[in-house]
């Protein structure tokens, strides 16, 4: 839980809204708990339709509360995959060599 409080300070966001594939939000869902279809329905409307995400909350029936938390869980485990991408990234460059 200390990550995602610390990603809440962060001003970065590493999702776009109504920038994201269906099948991309499906690959980050599978890394998190959210299992409930009017969130992940409510997160589709915001990520890949581009609803706002009380448009979206409300679309979906869910209370805007916990569609945020559910936004917020999504951007902590895509901060992580981003990491983990940057990692793989810094071993495939080819090194300087003096």
């Amino acid at each position: 839980m200390g990550d995602l409080h610390r990603l809440r300070g962060l001003s970065m966001k590493y999702l776009i809204q109504g920038g994201e594939s269906a099948e991309r939000l499906q690959m980050l869902l599978q890394l998190t708990n959210i299992e409930s279809s009017d969130i992940v329905a409510a997160l589709n409307d915001h990520f890949v339709i581009g609803h706002q995400d009380t448009v979206a909350a409300i679309r979906n029936n869910v209370k805007k509360s916990n569609l945020s938390r559910a936004i917020a869980r999504l951007e902590q485990v895509t901060f992580t995959v981003e990491q983990i991408k940057e990692l793989d990234w810094q071993k495939l460059k080819p090194s300087k060599v003096a």
